[in-house]
């Protein structure tokens, strides 16, 4: 008898040691505990236990915060990396309001490439510093980056860029192609040999891979 109840004791320790574990994993679920879960490359958020559903929330993940919007199924928008890659986005309406979330299923901000749907093609969008498409401001980025514009109100709208990458061999002509990188896009000029070379124009802007 007294065998079995230390064996009993040392089993009722096991599950008081193991509880917080469990406790841990439920919480890795609920959206104010600042996490989502992944479900058949899906996003779903949980709060007091139940999907969150047709609603805006904030979730912490790592050292960031992101806004994320479930649907009626609970599910978080985002974009299907085999279309868009790691850069790229999905335009969705919510509420009479254009917003653009990546593979992740962050919103996001600023200028972005991205689609509105499998079979569209992918286009520049401008998202102001809540999330929300400005048409005005994108009309502009995408007259600046039609191609043979003049490259220096692209350039100008689009800032400094960190990267640059020159290639002598143009199929545009006598002069080289030179690709800008700005964060997630990559935008390519032709930069004319001689003294035009101050005059750069535009052959396209696209999202990286």
């Amino acid at each position: 008898m007294k065998r079995l109840k230390k064996i009993m004791a040392m089993l009722l320790l096991m599950l008081l040691v193991a509880s917080p574990v469990v406790l841990a994993a439920s919480q890795s679920v609920e959206v104010q505990a600042a996490a989502k879960t992944v479900l058949k490359n899906k996003y779903y958020g949980y709060e007091n236990g139940k999907r969150v559903r047709n609603q805006w929330r904030t979730i912490k993940v790592g050292n960031r915060s992101f806004r994320f919007y479930f649907d009626k199924n609970g599910r978080a928008y985002h974009a299907d990396r085999n279309y868009v890659g790691t850069t790229g986005i999905v335009v969705k309406k919510i509420n009479g309001r254009y917003y653009g979330f990546d593979y992740q299923g962050h919103m996001m901000k600023g200028i972005r490439c991205g689609i509105t749907s499998e079979d569209a093609m992918p286009g520049l969008y401008y998202f102001n510093s809540n999330g929300v498409f400005n048409r005005q401001k994108t009309t502009v980025y995408r007259n600046a980056s039609k191609t043979y514009k003049n490259a220096r109100q692209i350039k100008k709208l689009l800032g400094k860029y960190s990267k640059m990458h020159i290639s002598k061999d143009s199929c545009f002509g006598n002069g080289s192609d030179v690709t800008y990188i700005y964060g997630s896009l990559a935008l390519s000029v032709f930069r004319p040999a001689g003294k035009g070379a101050s005059a750069e124009v535009v052959e396209g802007i696209m999202q990286r891979d």
